[in-house]
């Protein structure tokens, strides 16, 4: 199953505010995937907690910073997640400038048509 990009969002708050007018349209938590540098950055509260999370890491070292700034990798976590679905070497690169930059990456399921939840249909996601 691939996950497609529905977003990239600056702070915690505008993520959130993403997953709840999502899930008004009714895809669920289980259909998203949200992706960041570091988990803990990622506050979704408790009425998200199907959500997954996939990040570099729970918590980034000076070390660690300075051996993927050189070495132009993410943790294997990020990495290989974007890899795995699909993504190419250049998407990879791009998504990880992101969440290096603390942004937030919203992904849906690919049974998700993000074209219909962007172009304002109710109800899009199969029951």
């Amino acid at each position: 199953m691939e996950k497609n990009v529905y977003g990239v969002f600056d702070s915690n708050p505008e993520l959130l505010a993403a997953i709840q007018e999502l899930q008004a349209k009714g895809v669920t938590g289980p259909q998203m995937t949200v992706a960041a540098d570091i988990k803990n950055d990622v506050q979704l509260g408790n009425k998200h907690t199907d959500i997954l999370i996939i990040a570099n890491q729970d918590k980034d070292t000076f070390f660690l910073r300075i051996f993927h700034y050189f070495t132009d990798e993410g943790s294997g976590d990020l990495r290989s997640f974007f890899t795995k679905y699909g993504y190419s070497v250049t998407e990879t690169k791009a998504m990880l400038e992101d969440v290096s930059a603390k942004k937030f990456i919203l992904l849906l399921d690919e049974e998700v048509s993000i074209d219909e939840l962007k172009s304002g249909f109710d109800k899009v996601v199969p029951k």
